[in-house]
């Protein structure tokens, strides 16, 4: 990016990088020293520790740092920090970190880069390397560029590691929903879909370390809990869009979910998609029959 560039980006694009935390002394260096080494420096890091009882706070303040600035609340979760972060933030755009990943250097230069390519409101991702018990790989994110609405309410693209977005967006949606146990950036990326396109970057711009400290049941049954809840709270925008073979799609993976923890809701999701299955193809016969 050239010294003219990086002018206009001073001038209209103030990034400010919300990094919710809970417990995270042996990650939160790395953290914040990755958006520290970014070839474009964010306006501000708003750190927002969530009651943690170990040594981040302190080692996060020993981060020499001039705009680091950091709030505390009580334990309450990742989106409630998430959402003070915001509330709290000075800069125009918003973008989000996982204390415990990181970003490669590039990250903010190469989508602040895309962002001044488009005239209109857009929310910005990008693909990322995975690290977890069998090494490091390139994880391409599902999704696309331009109007995902649709695609949205079937499955989820964007990760919170990459995306960045005008405040004004997410105060025009509410902010982040607080209730919503898993795939909270599925959650959040569907309302956001309803109002501005998104622009996915083909290029692994952070990584996400996949950990395994927690057992896979409690993590399925989490998710399940998580799933579940947004199936229910867009329930009439994918019958509108998708029909009732929407529900069916999702509660057949919810059944799956449930067979590899032996989850007892496994009985209700099955009935659910055998009957959504069923309207389904009524749907289309009366449909066919009244063509």
């Amino acid at each position: 990016m050239d010294r003219e560039t990086r002018e206009i980006v001073k001038r209209k694009i103030r990034v400010s990088v919300v990094v919710p935390a809970y417990n995270r002394e042996k990650t939160i260096e790395r953290c914040i020293q990755s958006i520290k080494r970014q070839t474009m420096q964010p306006y501000e890091i708003v750190l927002v520790d969530d009651g943690s009882t170990d040594q981040t706070v302190r080692l996060a303040e020993g981060i020499p740092c001039k705009y680091l600035k950091i709030l505390r609340q009580n334990h309450k979760g990742a989106q409630a920090a998430r959402n003070l972060g915001i509330l709290n933030a000075k800069g125009n755009y918003i973008a989000f970190l996982d204390s415990d990943d990181e970003w490669l250097p590039e990250m903010l230069e190469r989508e602040i880069e895309y962002l001044l390519q488009r005239q209109n409101n857009c929310v910005l991702y990008s693909d990322c390397y995975i690290y977890d018990d069998k090494g490091k790989r390139v994880w391409r994110r599902p999704g696309r560029t331009g109007n995902t609405y649709h695609e949205s309410l079937l499955q989820g693209g964007p990760m919170f590691q990459s995306m960045l977005v005008k405040k004004s967006l997410l105060y025009k949606i509410g902010l982040l929903d607080e209730k919503v146990a898993a795939y909270q950036e599925w959650e959040t990326a569907i309302r956001l879909a309803k109002r501005a396109e998104f622009v996915h970057i083909r290029e692994p711009l952070f990584i996400y370390y996949c950990h395994s400290g927690e057992t896979i049941s409690k993590d399925i049954k989490k998710g399940i809990q998580g799933y579940l809840y947004i199936v229910k709270k867009f329930q009439k925008d994918i019958v509108k869009v998708h029909g009732f073979g929407g529900l069916a799609f999702h509660y057949k993976n919810l059944m799956d979910s449930s067979r590899q923890c032996k989850n007892k809701l496994i009985v209700v999701f099955w009935i659910k998609t055998f009957c959504y299955n069923r309207l389904s193809i009524l749907d289309r016969f009366i449909k066919n029959r009244n063509n």
